[in-house]
């Protein structure tokens, strides 16, 4: 298969592009072909090398992946082949997404919905869970209370939004004046332009 080779950390030039062997799914396991893949702000953390501490070069980066299921190894039960699957790569450990195929336990992978394409998938997995965790897992958002979240328009700030109103909460975002219109289709309460606004006095 081939796959983007970092080689050394900097300049985007220090990808190359090579053929290397096609990852066999282990127990539990399932090879994806990869149709679509995304760069977040991590991706061009670890290419510019902001975590070499945490990796050890050559490195196949990436963060989001959608595609389909081409084999599956032994003892997965919840997927088959042909299956169109969605997922975030193990941050800093094994193999990331700027490859043709890539191996994942069945634990970390999720059916794409039907009603988007590949390339709409491959944009939620990192950012969408980066939400959950920031709502659900840490702050544990609750019915009736009311949060604040900053960069609405941005990767984490759309479905930050979405499933903050999911949960019942009252929800205040910031964001540029051309972006409100938008935020305010996606279910935000209160919309804050930053630039023109104090957004401490808003809320008070």
């Amino acid at each position: 298969m081939k796959a983007a080779i970092l080689n050394e950390f900097g300049s985007v030039e220090n990808f190359k592009i090579l053929e290397i062997p096609t990852p066999k799914p282990q127990f539990k396991e399932v090879l994806v072909k990869v149709i679509a893949s995304s760069v977040n702000p991590l991706d061009y953390q670890i290419r510019r090398g902001d975590y070499k501490n945490e990796l050890t070069l050559p490195v196949i980066t990436g963060h989001d992946i959608s595609g389909v299921i081409v084999e599956v190894g032994p003892g997965v039960e919840n997927f088959k082949v042909g299956d169109e699957v969605y997922y975030s790569p193990e941050i800093f450990n094994g193999q990331g997404s700027y490859a043709q195929y890539h191996c994942a336990h069945e634990s970390i992978i999720g059916l794409k919905p039907e009603n988007i394409s590949h390339l709409e998938a491959a944009t939620l997995p990192l950012a969408a869970g980066t939400a959950w965790e920031m709502l659900v897992t840490r702050a544990q958002l609750k019915i009736n209370q009311t949060i604040l979240i900053h960069g609405g328009a941005g990767g984490v700030g759309i479905p930050a939004i979405q499933i903050a109103k999911a949960m019942g909460a009252t929800v205040f975002t910031t964001a540029r004046k051309v972006h409100h219109p938008f935020l305010l289709e996606l279910g935000a309460d209160y919309v804050i332009d930053y630039k023109n606004e104090d957004y401490i006095h808003t809320i008070n």
